[in-house]
């Protein structure tokens, strides 16, 4: 059962889709108005919002950003409704922080099949890797979503484990898993060790992890994590690897070829010179600055974003 509010004023519209959602085992509650819509949504707590977006009172573009600056809301998942079907009506809504839209006139069972995909979009935003039992990239989007409505002062640092490849390659499957537990410990101990208790972590796969932090942590963070990495990482690789500084990995030659032991690559992204709209937006600028921080030496590296504008 999934507790869903229906924000619409047709009247009639709105009867029929919770007598649909009723009859599909939902909890169902209607309000049609947007005046006092976000209130509403405070007391029954919905897992899902329906908003439609021209409403009388408050637009349904204004209750999404509501709930996505609330802190008990912001997790809720929200199908715009719109009677307009254009593509920037549309793009204007997931900018709020829509997680979908549905264009009236439609069919109950499109209504049912959208319900359906969100419910499994907030199932996978619980998912944990199997590994390090750190969420996804989808659930940290959530959270930086939920930041940048609220126009927090944040950063984000998107951080690659360099040379992670070629260990893997020497160590078989054993190896990797070793080696994304030990990623994960360093990260969680730092985040501990330093008192960065604002923060959010997560895997998006491989080498790959991004951090959600306060402005003011993200210096002391990148700073003593590089250090904690780059001093603790030699235990990963036998004493001679360790001493001369690199492991030899067979390339698709079948030749050897020597590699660094692995150090990390920070991009960091923050606020501090402009506003991010959205999470998407911020994770292309981090994407930039991952690619200009390179390792030196086998020690990690930190790259900082602080243009004003895109250019």
């Amino acid at each position: 059962m999934t507790k869903i509010l229906v924000v619409d004023d047709d009247v009639d519209l709105a009867e029929l889709i919770k007598t649909k959602l009723t009859a599909e085992g939902h909890q169902t509650f209607v309000i049609n108005t947007g005046e006092g819509a976000f209130e509403y949504a405070k007391l029954v707590k919905p897992t899902i919002c329906l908003l439609d977006i021209m409403l009388p009172g408050v637009t349904g573009y204004q209750i999404c950003r509501k709930i996505r600056k609330d802190p008990e809301l912001y997790r809720s998942a929200v199908l715009m409704l719109t009677a307009l079907g254009e593509e920037p009506e549309i793009v204007h809504g997931m900018e709020q922080g829509a997680d979908d839209y549905l264009v009236k006139p439609f069919r109950l069972e499109r209504l049912m099949d959208k319900i359906a995909s969100l419910n499994a979009l907030l199932a996978m935003l619980e998912q944990r890797h199997r590994v390090t039992k750190l969420p996804g990239t989808d659930a940290f989007k959530r959270e930086l979503n939920h930041k940048l409505a609220r126009n927090a002062p944040i950063a984000c640092v998107y951080i690659d484990a360099v040379g992670f490849e070629a260990y893997c390659k020497s160590r078989a499957q054993e190896g990797q898993v070793n080696a994304l537990k030990f990623l994960s410990g360093v990260l969680t101990n730092v985040i501990k060790s330093e008192g960065i208790y604002e923060s959010y972590i997560a895997h998006m796969g491989r080498q790959h992890f991004v951090v959600l932090v306060k402005l003011e942590d993200y210096e002391r963070f990148c700073k003593v994590l590089g250090e904690s990495f780059d001093e603790q990482v030699k235990q990963l690789y036998t004493t001679q690897e360790a001493q001369q500084g690199y492991i030899s990995v067979p390339n698709r030659d079948g030749k050897d070829v020597r590699t660094p032991l692995m150090a990390l690559a920070m991009g960091v992204a923050h606020t501090k010179y402009r506003q991010f709209k959205s999470a998407k937006k911020m994770f292309e600028v981090l994407a930039q600055v991952r690619q200009k921080a390179q390792p030196v030496n086998g020690k990690s590296v930190v790259f900082v974003d602080r243009r004003h504008t895109d250019r």
